[in-house]
């Protein structure tokens, strides 16, 4: 089940690069290309939804309420950008809760999750860092970006290219963990 969540997790990491990068390619914002990356991008943050979904139920932040909450808030912020997305795209209007929700919510889920994960030690070495790099480097790094009307550029991607390399160094780390099941069994 970890290979199926960490693939899940990487094909959205590029389906939202490639969406970025067409973006960058034809900043008009009105074109098919443009339009085409924002589908991209939503489909890219839906998906890592779903992977952070699939670390929850995998365990790998633990079974506690807490876990369940952190992981939860952190899934729903990636899935409520792209319904703001959508709702700005239907009404032409940018000023929807949609947006703040998701951008607090990946602050605070993202760091409670980077928490809980590192705490349950479930993966050890990088593994375990992994969502700590993805939280920190939105924080300190994405976040920034965000907050700007400014169309995505060659300077603005360095910033998302490390974002995504710690997302995609997540999900690397729950394709590469086994499943509980697939580990050995205990001998008596």
């Amino acid at each position: 089940m970890n290979k199926i969540i960490g693939w899940t997790g990487l094909v959205a990491t590029v389906l939202w690069a490639a969406g970025l990068a067409m973006q960058a390619a034809d900043s008009d914002k009105t074109s098919s290309g443009y339009k085409a990356g924002d589908v991209l991008i939503w489909i890219g943050f839906a998906g890592l939804a779903a992977f952070i979904i699939g670390l929850l139920v995998s365990g790998v932040a633990g079974r506690g309420t807490f876990a369940k909450i952190a992981l939860g808030v952190w899934a729903f912020a990636h899935l409520s950008i792209p319904i703001g997305s959508i709702i700005e795209s239907a009404t032409g209007n940018a000023d929807n809760p949609f947006y703040p929700i998701g951008g607090l919510g990946q602050v605070l889920g993202g760091i409670a999750s980077a928490v809980v994960i590192a705490r349950a030690g479930v993966w050890t070495g990088w593994k375990r860092w992994a969502p700590t790099a993805w939280a920190v480097i939105y924080l300190g790094v994405f976040a920034t970006f965000v907050t700007s009307d400014a169309d995505p550029s060659l300077v603005t991607l360095i910033p998302f290219a490390f974002w995504l390399a710690a997302i995609a160094a997540t999900c690397v780390a729950a394709t590469t963990t086994p499943s509980p099941s697939a580990a050995a069994p205990a001998v008596a």
